[in-house]
């Protein structure tokens, strides 16, 4: 009853879900509430979804208005990216948010709308098109642009994930998940390093392009983590250039590839009627050898996992490559680990074969 009655009353309308980002309510609002905005980072984009109760078709009317209740609101700078057409009955609204140069120093709460103009043609026996405003609610937290040591950049840019090809699971002891369709982003099955970052007082970043579009001066490191893709020629000299002459800190996670291994992991697709074979191993290690050549670094092909412990610190190294070659006067740590590669101790050095873009 209570449900009919609504219906009765209920006018029809656009709205936008979740109305508010506050970024000093956590956890509801993590991982935004985590990390405050600040001048010279990188873009953070957050999405809203477009419910359009007026009918299973609209449009946006006009592009959206970013509207500060004061004066500071004018440090910060927003993109809007949004749905051409609503429908069925939804759409999305993405926010583009940079503190302004000008900023650099502000350090407090910029609040403020954003509003939207949502139209949708007339229903049965009505004669104008129907019209709602949607307000989405915006409290950020800013504070002063942090020293470039405690500043970290992650490159999701050379990240590909299932479902554009067979990306074959990061970790070969999970069975029931063969596929690495999670994402691997900060806020997805990364989750915890990122909270652990913050907790040691790092700011991190997102690269959601490739390497020649940061700035290294701003950065003390730079996290390379579980990438598939490949790498321009131009990403591998100016990468070369940022470590070596502008002081780039540089973490590479490479997780295993083994021919061998990722031919046994073909299988037959029913839905798509086909035979999947992985397009690369849970690590494009070849184009990180291609990548890391400069600094005379390079992985082999072994699938290692065992456990290991620095400094009292138990840790489990799980499906990860060998190092192979290490430039001289580098420091290598070295532990017993088992070799479950398909290939048994093979001391390869995995080339790219002309592989870069």
């Amino acid at each position: 009853l209570e449900s009919y009655e609504i219906l009765q009353n209920y006018y029809p309308r656009a709205s936008i879900f979740p109305s508010i980002v506050d970024y000093t309510d956590c956890p509801y609002s993590w991982p935004f509430c985590r990390q405050p905005l600040y001048a010279g980072a990188m873009p953070v984009i957050f999405n809203a979804t477009i419910l359009n109760g007026m009918g299973v078709i609209g449009y946006v009317e006009n592009p959206p208005v970013w509207q500060p209740s004061d004066e500071v609101g004018n440090l910060l700078s927003i993109h809007f990216s949004y749905s051409d057409v609503i429908w069925p009955w939804t759409g999305f609204l993405g926010l583009h948010m940079q503190i302004k140069e000008e900023g650099s120093q502000f350090s407090g709460l910029i609040e403020g709308n954003v509003t939207v103009n949502i139209y949708s043609p007339p229903a049965r026996g009505e004669k104008v098109p129907r019209r709602s405003t949607c307000v989405l609610q915006l409290k950020l937290k800013v504070i002063p642009t942090p020293p470039r040591s405690r500043r970290i950049l992650w490159d999701q840019y050379h990240n590909i994930k299932y479902p554009p090809g067979y990306i074959p699971r990061d970790s070969l002891d999970v069975r029931n998940d063969i596929l690495d369709w999670h994402g691997d982003h900060l806020h997805t099955n990364f989750h915890i390093m990122f909270n652990m970052l913050r907790d040691a007082g790092y700011y991190v970043e997102t690269l959601g392009s490739p390497l020649t579009c940061f700035d290294a001066s701003q950065y003390g490191t730079l996290l390379m983590v579980d990438l598939e893709d490949e790498y321009y020629r131009e990403e591998i000299a100016k990468l070369r250039t940022d470590v070596i002459d502008h002081g780039l800190g540089l973490v590479v996670f490479a997780e295993w590839y083994n021919v061998e291994t990722m031919v046994k992991m073909r299988f037959f697709d029913d839905n798509t009627r086909s035979w999947w074979t992985p397009v690369t191993g849970g690590a494009n290690v070849p184009a990180l050898n291609e990548l890391l050549k400069p600094f005379g670094i390079a992985f082999g092909d072994k699938i290692l996992n065992g456990d290991f412990s620095i400094n009292g610190e138990q840790s489990h190294y799980a499906s990860g490559a060998d190092i192979v070659q290490f430039p001289r006067g580098g420091y290598l740590h070295k532990f017993r680990l088992h070799d479950s590669s398909e290939s048994g101790a093979t001391q390869n050095i995995l080339q790219t074969s002309g592989m870069t873009k």
